[in-house]
């Protein structure tokens, strides 16, 4: 059970590590504008993002779309990211998860691309 904030954290520490550049991408799908998400919820995303600054990220990048899989390949090709870090999903929906379309796309499109990606947990 990995919480964005500790995403946020272990990848500040990995790119301090690797002295390099990192960013945060949230992709925002139609079901997730403002006026379609609690505040609370809200709030939870102005704080990681916060948080990520705070810790060094070089950007965070907001982008609405359906299509999450394509969005983070086209992102990571367009500002030449090599690496992608994912939370592990909580309440064991790993399994659940990787049999997804948008799992699966992704994996393609960054094998495709030669982006590796580390799922944190």
């Amino acid at each position: 059970d990995i919480t964005a904030k500790a995403i946020i954290r272990k990848m500040a520490r990995l790119a301090s590590f690797y002295n390099c550049k990192w960013f945060v991408l949230y992709v925002q799908t139609p079901d997730e504008g403002p006026d379609k998400i609690a505040l609370d919820r809200q709030r939870y995303l102005i704080n990681n993002f916060k948080l990520a600054t705070e810790l060094g990220a070089e950007e965070i990048i907001k982008i609405s779309s359906k299509k999450i899989a394509k969005t983070i390949a086209e992102v990571a090709e367009q500002r030449e990211i090599t690496t992608i870090c994912i939370g592990k999903p909580r309440f064991n929906l790993f399994t659940f998860i990787i049999a997804t379309n948008t799992f699966n796309e992704l994996l393609n499109k960054l094998k495709l691309l030669d982006i590796d990606i580390i799922i944190l947990s």
